[in-house]
């Protein structure tokens, strides 16, 4: 079950596999298939986000059965108000409702008076008349609707062209200004709509690249925004929807579009008792955008969205608020090629490198419906935070085959021992030291001249490694330690760091001596790349027992201080280096190591700026020989307990030797494998033994 496969024949399965499945996703039915589950996913994701918050200064009066009926009101008022009258004739009512409606709205205050219904044909004079004075009245606050509607032709050649409103309820401008076209265009394969075309011309609507000069026109949402002062947005944009949820909901389920930006009914304005109770006699709709619209089911005005069923209306409010919030939906991998190309490339590397770097057949199984559901969650969360989609259907797919493929070929094939892959170092310069050479020569002077940084410095060096060259075959153990040195070397460049030197067998790296970034930054970077390395090399000390070969045993020491970093040498030779009592410093720490019996020490400035680290130990506060000042030294997790070693601590800084050896006894006798309670343990047994005549809680070393 757990037979280990050769990764060259895996990989090599797992890569045609997953190319089968690319040239596959070429085919236009298993292509529409694949964005056809992207959409739904993306649709799915922004239903559970938390969206756009409803804005409240957006109000629509809705065209509703209740207005079309007068349902409810008594017949002597209906028959008191001319108003009243008209909304009970047959819809379309007479315009001067709508005039009535506007003079009514914007001497209450409102900021802007949108009608959403398409007045392009005269009806009669009176009406239009009426209306068309109430417009000149409050030309700054009125927007009117036109629309992108078929004209002649077949069906297969249908033209399009902008029908406007009545010359007689615009302003003389030239400019296309005061009416925005209301047309949403739904997603052709399932009839979704799920973006806002904010500006277009004839040409664009007619499948043609847009023309030199040509007239560009505005949504009634990008019209809208520039009435209020605002830059209208341009082109297509996928929306970010209000949600509404119900009280007590939970917390990631789905939201509800259309439950946002509910209608008021527009009878109410007119109403007497309801303008003075429910609109506080127009009060309410001080500086308010009023929406006015179809939002009678019969008048078949609603459209299908991803988070639900949405009046033409409503969507355009949807639109507003997503230009004035300065926000889209952006989705990846949809509908361009290449970064689709570039998406299921990524899958396809992370097929190979699954299969290559998880050799156990269950394991790689197991793990990689794991991995499936982690990037699924992972651009879930992603998509809900950022509204930025990332098509993973067809990448999914290439992974799953490419990792079935290698099981299949595990089953059917033997074992292929792979040799060990020997590089050659970078032999001058670190890779990173490289790169900023190239990429910014004049910063890279500046900082080769020589100038005072702040930087962590990491060393590392092999335990006993003189001792050892003594007696073994040196062809074998310069093999052994180049292999070493490579792995620890790609553990410095994985974590950003920048190799400074070898020293025979110790390494020497630093972070903060190239870039700007933070202290923060620097040091949990160190202290991974650390981790990594004591990780790396107990793998490789795995290998090499099963090879029959002597492990190594290391330490490593960080600190972080102010170096001077520059190009040090000759004339014919420099080399970027950093000097000073930070590098120092990292050095006698690293050397501590084999007096604590731990393969990490962290100086307190390094572990401070990594944010004190939780699962670090203290270790003690030691004087390094040369040094005046002590260092506050960390390291990792022991397998003693933890309170029994802390309280040991505690004693041991207090000068309590005594009890500070019976706690470090104690955490022997659990773990009598823990090197550094047998250290502490010992430091304390001297000191009880010697009492130092004055104690600070620093130990002193005497050597180096």
């Amino acid at each position: 079950m757990f037979r280990y496969r050769g990764r060259g024949g895996a990989c090599l399965a797992a890569l045609l596999g997953g190319v089968a499945v690319i040239l596959l996703g070429l085919v236009p039915i298993l292509d529409n298939l694949a964005r056809d589950l992207d959409r739904r996913f993306g649709d799915w994701v922004l239903r559970m986000s938390a969206g756009l918050p409803e804005r409240d200064d957006f109000v629509f009066l809705g065209i509703d059965d209740a207005s079309m009926t007068l349902s409810g009101l008594d017949e002597s008022m209906v028959a008191a108000d001319e108003n009243l009258l008209r909304l009970r004739a047959r819809f379309p009512w007479d315009r001067r409702v709508w005039g009535e409606a506007i003079e009514r709205l914007t001497q209450a205050g409102a900021r802007l008076v949108i009608l959403d219904l398409v007045l392009s044909e005269p009806t009669h004079d009176a009406e239009d008349s009426g209306l068309a004075q109430a417009i000149a009245r409050h030309r700054d606050k009125v927007l009117l609707a036109a629309t992108m509607a078929p004209v002649g032709g077949e069906r297969t050649d249908t033209q399009f062209a902008l029908t406007e409103p009545l010359p007689d309820f615009l302003s003389a401008s030239v400019e296309p200004e005061g009416f925005g076209y209301v047309n949403f265009r739904p997603t052709r394969e399932d009839g979704i709509v799920r973006e806002a075309r904010y500006t277009t011309t004839l040409s664009e609507e007619n499948g043609q690249p847009a023309e030199r000069g040509e007239p560009v026109f505005r949504s009634l949402a990008a019209e809208a925004i520039r009435m209020l002062g605002g830059t209208p947005p341009t082109g297509r944009k996928e929306l970010r929807w209000a949600l509404f949820r119900p009280p007590g909901a939970r917390r990631f389920s789905e939201g509800d579009a259309s439950e946002t930006y509910t209608p008021r009914s527009i009878r109410s304005i007119f109403v007497p008792d309801e303008w003075a109770r429910t609109y506080q006699n127009g009060g309410f709709f001080r500086g308010k955008v009023v929406m006015i619209g179809p939002a009678a089911p019969r008048l078949h005005d609603v459209h299908y969205t991803p988070a639900g069923m949405v009046a033409g209306s409503q969507l355009h409010l949807h639109a507003m608020a997503n230009a004035m919030a300065g926000t889209a939906v952006q989705r990846y991998g949809l509908e361009e090629p290449k970064v689709r190309g570039w998406l299921c490339g990524l899958a396809l590397l992370l097929t190979v490198g699954w299969v290559g770097l998880v050799r156990k057949p269950l394991v790689s199984a197991l793990g990689a419906v794991g991995l499936m559901f982690l990037l699924v969650s992972a651009a879930a969360v992603w998509g809900a935070l950022s509204f930025q989609l990332v098509s993973v259907s067809l990448g999914l797919v290439v992974f799953a085959t490419g990792s079935v493929v290698a099981q299949s070929y595990d089953l059917v094939s033997e074992r292929l021992e792979r040799g060990r892959l020997t590089r050659e170092f970078r032999r001058f310069v670190s890779r990173d030291l490289a790169d900023a050479m190239v990429a910014d020569p004049e910063g890279y002077e500046q900082v080769a001249s020589g100038r005072r940084r702040r930087v962590v410095v990491l060393f590392s060096d092999v335990r006993e490694f003189t001792v050892r060259s003594e007696h073994s075959q040196p062809e074998a153990l310069v093999s052994q330690l180049n292999e070493y040195l490579t792995e620890m070397v790609a553990v410095v460049f994985r974590h950003g760091g920048t190799l400074d030197k070898f020293i025979g067998d110790a390494v020497m790296a630093h972070w903060g001596a190239l870039d700007d970034g933070s202290d923060q930054t620097h040091a949990q970077q160190a202290l991974a790349a650390a981790a990594d390395m004591i990780a790396e090399l107990a793998v490789l000390n795995a290998k090499w027992h099963a090879a029959g070969k002597d492990p190594f045993k290391i330490g490593v020491g960080i600190h972080l201080g102010e170096v001077v970093a520059g190009e040090i040498g000759s004339p014919e030779r420099t080399e970027f280096g950093v000097i000073g009592d930070a590098v120092n410093l990292a050095s006698r720490i690293e050397g501590l190591t084999k007096y604590f019996g731990v393969p990490l020490l962290v100086s307190g400035a390094a572990f401070e700026a990594a944010g004190s680290p939780a699962t670090f130990r203290a270790v003690a506060k030691v004087q390094v020989k040369g040094r005046a000042q002590p260092v506050a030294l960390h390291t990792l997790p022991g397998a003693g307990g933890g309170v029994a070693y802390a309280a040991g601590l505690a004693r041991f800084d207090a000068g309590d030797f005594a009890a500070a050896h019976a706690c470090f006894t104690h955490v022997l006798d659990e773990a009598p494998d823990d090197e550094l309670a047998a250290a502490m343990r010992m430091w304390a047994q001297r000191l009880r033994d010697a009492p130092p005549e004055k104690w600070d809680g620093v130990i002193v070393m005497e050597s180096k």
